[in-house]
């Protein structure tokens, strides 16, 4: 795991905290409305049984899986279409850690989360005991792009996190392959 950077602003402060949710036996075509209704670009799917994340249903999901194989979206359920397994930063991360783990698994949205509030744990920590997290936010490019258009540059970040973000950011405006 990366090593903390100093002065680095916390993804708990930029993520976005209203997060939908949708249960794995729902349709496709419900996640759609749901998506709509809600204004947003994903759906955290979880499961139904035990109430625990199982993986996200994007715009690009729902284009990818369902519009393009001409496959009716009230037949098929989110949980077939949903983009899996969710990859996670913890909410005491750092943009640039978060940023990182979009780049190396190439997704554009990650699951914020954070330990149970009964239990400790190091910000760096890798959180694998799905029963012990809790889905606390998402955080998506569109995130990063807000913060760095609204930060104030000297009191919110700092010059070295300001060049990375930068880069980050011109992966994604110039990505080569947009249905990627």
């Amino acid at each position: 795991m990366p090593m903390p950077t100093q002065g680095a602003t916390k993804i708990s402060r930029i993520m976005t905290k209203k997060l939908e949710t949708v249960g794995s036996s729902s349709t496709a075509h419900e996640v759609a409305i749901k998506m709509r209704d809600k204004q947003v670009s994903s759906i955290l799917v979880m499961d139904d049984r035990y109430g625990i994340p199982l993986g996200i249903v994007t715009e690009r999901d729902l284009a990818r899986k369902v519009c393009v194989t001409d496959k009716n979206s009230t037949q098929l359920l989110a949980s077939q279409v949903m983009s899996f397994p969710l990859i996670t930063v913890n909410a005491n991360s750092s943009s640039l850690d978060a940023a990182d783990l979009m780049l190396k698994n190439k997704v554009r949205h990650l699951l914020v989360v954070s330990k149970d509030s009964n239990q400790s744990m190091d910000k760096n920590e890798a959180l694998e005991d799905k029963d012990l997290i809790k889905p606390v936010g998402i955080i998506t490019t569109t995130d990063f792009i807000k913060f760095s258009v609204t930060a104030d540059t000297d009191s919110d970040k700092d010059v070295n996190e300001d060049k990375k973000t930068e880069k980050i950011l011109e992966y994604y405006r110039n990505d080569a392959n947009p249905l990627d």
